[in-house]
């Protein structure tokens, strides 16, 4: 009795046919991290902001306040979330030098600061809450050397704030003093995205999509020149990926994820997908954070459809499991395909999600009381080792520990790289085992697909997905 699924630390397989022990050609939803050895369904994002906001965000900040700051990647407009769930649009700046776009935003030393192509604002902390009084707000506080009319990152290290501005690095420091350039990066790398390293500066830079060279540059922040760089070839380093003491570094338009060991960029996963001229995506550098612990990120369509697109988590348990990666969430428009993530917020256990789909936008939170209600697994091809002894099998079964009302387990097979092919499940009680019972001969290799229907927030958990070949015992 082949056992397909028993415990292991689950994840995505690199493929149909490769991919460590336990890992699923496709899961959607389903959540492996919580409780090791056992497979559970993701509550669902549900749209959080009404019909409020009216952009893509792609920059956002959760401030010290208890609000946080969403801003438009379109135009000037500028949103404010209570602590309480409550949405006001705040600001919305006209059209004037400088552009009105958000590229870049930080809460530092009592003021948020954000940055359009040319100039930098900031509004005081308190002014930041709700809607924004023009007393708050100090527009053109700076004016940018170079004006990157697409990236403007920010981070804090050091007590200084630092502001990305093409291939210069710009600082604010705690005086309020502004300095348009205290590092320079050779032309024509531009800096996309930056994050804190210990007790220096990571930068990330693009040059062009044509142009497969990128690099990762450490700063001290104080010196003159950078400490080291590392050239990869990929079209960019579009964002940064903490966990906790380590960084990992999302490169190019092929879903590469890189491990930084403090000095180079080390090739390390892979988002599983099919990836040409045609088919690309990236994860933009505001659309990261860490959630129950975790690292989670947001994977945006190019062009194409990839691979599925929603906010992916890259981790483990505790140190004794092995880092895995899979599709955790999908936004409220319940797509995969055609869908841009834009900011992520992570507050406490409040996951919040920007996201575009075609005309539609919104920002999703995490629901207390829905399960994810399309959560699905698909297994990789079994049997392909053993394709000259053709097979026949009798059932597909699914252990699980709790079936609650209202909640179901169904199957589907796929003979032979075929069509799937939809099979009836029973429960028995007294083996606490969903099975479907149907003969299926002349199989040289096999895929079954385990769909979960969910009953508000209630859902299936499974201890172990196993398959009962002809001629064995029950």
């Amino acid at each position: 009795m082949p056992i397909i699924w028993s415990g292991q630390p689950a994840a995505l397989a690199d493929s149909k046919w490769s991919g460590i022990a336990g890992s699923f050609f496709k899961s959607i939803g389903i959540n492996f991290h919580d409780t090791p050895g056992l497979i559970q369904i993701h509550q669902k994002l549900s749209i959080n902001s009404g019909a409020t906001v009216s952009e893509f965000v792609k920059v956002a900040l959760s401030l010290s306040t208890g609000y946080s700051i969403w801003f438009s990647a379109d135009t000037g407009k500028i949103w404010a979330r209570s602590s309480g769930g409550t949405w006001t649009l705040a600001d919305t700046a006209t059209a004037a030098a400088g552009g009105v776009t958000c590229l870049g935003a930080m809460e530092y030393d009592s003021f948020v600061y954000w940055a359009t192509e040319s100039r930098l604002h900031r509004v005081t902390i308190a002014g930041a809450d709700d809607t924004w009084a023009a007393a708050a707000i100090t527009r053109n506080f700076a004016t940018f050397t170079k004006t990157d009319a697409s990236f403007h990152p920010m981070a804090i290290q050091d007590l200084t704030l630092f502001i990305g501005d093409a291939n210069l690095v710009a600082s604010v420091n705690s005086a309020g003093t502004f300095d348009d350039n205290v590092l320079d990066l050779n032309e024509p790398h531009r800096i996309r995205t930056m994050i804190p390293y210990e007790i220096d500066l990571l930068i990330g830079t693009w040059i062009a999509t044509t142009v497969s060279r990128a690099a990762v540059i450490r700063w001290d922040t104080v010196s003159p020149s950078w400490n080291s760089y590392d050239e990869v070839n990929e079209v960019g380093v579009n964002a940064f990926i903490r966990d906790d003491n380590f960084v990992y570094a999302q490169c190019g338009l092929a879903g590469r994820i890189y491990f930084y060991n403090g000095e180079k960029l080390e090739p390390y996963k892979r988002i599983p997908g099919t990836w040409s001229s045609t088919q690309y995506g990236e994860v933009f550098p505001y659309s990261v954070g860490t959630y129950k612990g975790l690292p989670v990120f947001g994977f945006s369509n190019g062009s194409g459809n990839p691979t599925e697109q929603g906010v992916y988590t890259l981790g483990s348990y505790s140190r004794d499991y092995p880092k895995v990666l899979d599709l955790s969430f999908v936004n409220s428009q319940d797509k995969t395909a055609t869908q841009e993530i834009g900011a992520i917020i992570v507050e406490n256990f409040n996951l919040m999600v920007a996201w575009k789909d075609g005309a539609n936008y919104g920002v999703d939170a995490i629901s207390t009381t829905q399960k994810y209600a399309s959560a699905s697994l698909q297994t990789t091809m079994l049997f392909q080792d053993q394709r000259d002894i053709l097979k026949t099998i009798e059932g597909v079964f699914a252990l699980y520990e709790t079936l609650p009302s209202g909640t179901s387990i169904t199957f589907a097979y796929a003979v032979n790289h075929g069509a799937y092919v939809s099979m009836t499940s029973i429960d028995d009680t007294l083996k606490n085992e969903v099975r479907a019972e149907l003969s299926v001969p002349d199989i040289g290799a096999l895929q079954i697909r385990l769909t979960f229907g969910v009953s508000s927030n209630d859902a299936p958990t499974l201890e172990g997905i196993g398959i009962k070949l002809a001629n064995e015992e029950t």
